[in-house]
């Protein structure tokens, strides 16, 4: 197997890192001379290429002896690319999943793929929460990172001054808001026809419109298909009905696409994951950009989410002392620091700070509350994940007039446990 893959590259622009977002790690003294090997890395989106070039430059420091290259496979089904590498027999050596959120990680662990790390990989940093992320069976099969994929509004910060619009301070505020946009004749709200993107706009809807109801997705004593969810998701299509999402919001089908609406001025707000702070500051370096969490008619706000995923390690890897090396590396502190503060995203450890204003722009507006996602309930609890595949194919539909809420709820409710 070739390891020596060379690098995609997909952003045509290119931006200099800002001093909020450089890393303020040093890194370990002391070198391992011992592991040596070739390493080839697959992550699922460009948004993490300065954290894996940080995270490579730290781990060689360390290992100089390992060649480490990565490819970033976002064109296509991540997922079926990588499966159908490693059954081929070409896969990567260490590679992106989503843990527990999607089956796919499961599927490679009860598959033997990829290798059990719970004895070869020194846990002791991460969180018992973010530890859930990567089990199977009781067993780590993925290192998870320590920041939280959380869901927040960005918005336009120079438009909101120029219009005299103000951040709400209950639902009822921000739907008022949203007319008020739509008639100065600005996009509200800018969002992508893709299941994905709809559901981190959808979850914090959902956390705003009953904080109560979201809190219990957290022990299940709430179910995922209760009314208040399916309020929730009707008042998301009323929403799309009176074009608060713009005209032809059918026509986006790419996440990359919805960012760069907002940051071109077409939309005032961009509801999207923490994550895409760093795509938003990408495609334009000038936006003068904020974010909050939608509030409950209470006041009450909170941020959706989980910590995030990292690396699995195949099981067939040619240099299996240094994927091991990369993916303990990963695991500690040293390493959780770097990609933390290179990505500016959400810390969901008070021992490390983000680096990033905006992702302490969503801290500062959760006012301490994490809610669950409700996605990763239907993942958690239906058999086989068959309710988040059910959601994930037919969520769309219902801004079609081709399902009702009802219908694709029921359709997800008779499979739940």
């Amino acid at each position: 197997m070739n390891k020596k893959m060379k690098r995609t590259i997909a952003i045509a622009v290119t931006v200099a890192i800002t001093a909020s977002m450089t890393t303020s790690v040093t890194y370990a003294k002391g070198k391992d001379e011992d592991v040596s090997g070739s390493l080839t890395l697959w992550y699922n989106t460009y948004s993490y290429e300065k954290a894996l070039d940080a995270m490579i430059e730290a781990f060689n420091e360390k290992y100089p002896n390992v060649e480490v290259d990565y490819e970033i496979k976002a064109d296509g089904d991540y997922d079926s690319l990588l499966k159908t590498a490693i059954q081929s027999g070409d896969g990567p050596d260490l590679f992106w999943t989503n843990g527990s959120v999607t089956t796919t990680m499961k599927d490679l662990a009860e598959n033997d793929a990829i290798v059990d790390l719970t004895d070869k990989v020194d846990y002791s940093f991460i969180s018992d929460s973010a530890m859930d992320l990567v089990k199977v069976d009781e067993k780590a099969y993925a290192v998870p990172w320590m920041n939280m994929d959380t869901r927040a509004v960005f918005y336009n910060k120079d438009m909101f001054e120029e219009n005299g619009w103000e951040i709400p301070e209950t639902f009822s505020e921000f739907e008022d808001l949203l007319k008020t946009i739509k008639d100065a004749g600005v996009t509200p709200i800018s969002l992508c026809y893709d299941s994905w993107c709809m559901l981190f706009a959808f979850e914090p809807i959902l956390s705003a419109y009953d904080a109560e109801y979201s809190a219990g997705l957290q022990d299940y004593t709430v179910k995922a298909t209760d009314q208040p969810a399916r309020d929730a998701m009707q008042k998301m299509v009323d929403w799309a009905e009176a074009g608060y999402f713009g005209d032809n919001w059918f026509g986006v089908t790419d996440s990359s696409v919805q960012n760069l609406a907002f940051t071109t001025g077409t939309a005032a707000m961009n509801i999207a994951g923490s994550w895409d702070i760093e795509n938003i500051s990408m495609n334009n370096p000038e936006l003068n950009f904020g974010a909050f969490e939608i509030p409950s008619e209470d006041g009450v706000t909170g941020m959706v989410g989980t910590s995030a995923n990292g690396f699995s390690v195949n099981a067939e890897s040619e240099s299996m002392d240094a994927a091991i090396a990369f993916a303990d590396f990963c695991a500690s502190k040293e390493g959780q620091t770097i990609w933390i503060q290179t990505l500016g995203s959400v810390s969901a450890t008070p021992e490390i700070e983000s680096t990033s204003p905006i992702a302490q722009e969503i801290t500062d507006s959760s006012q301490g509350n994490v809610y669950r996602s409700w996605q990763n309930v239907l993942s958690s609890y239906s058999e086989g994940g068959e309710a988040s595949n059910i959601w994930a194919e037919d969520f769309p539909k219902i801004f079609t007039d081709e399902m009702t809420v009802d219908e694709l709820m029921d359709e997800i409710e008779a499979v739940m446990k």
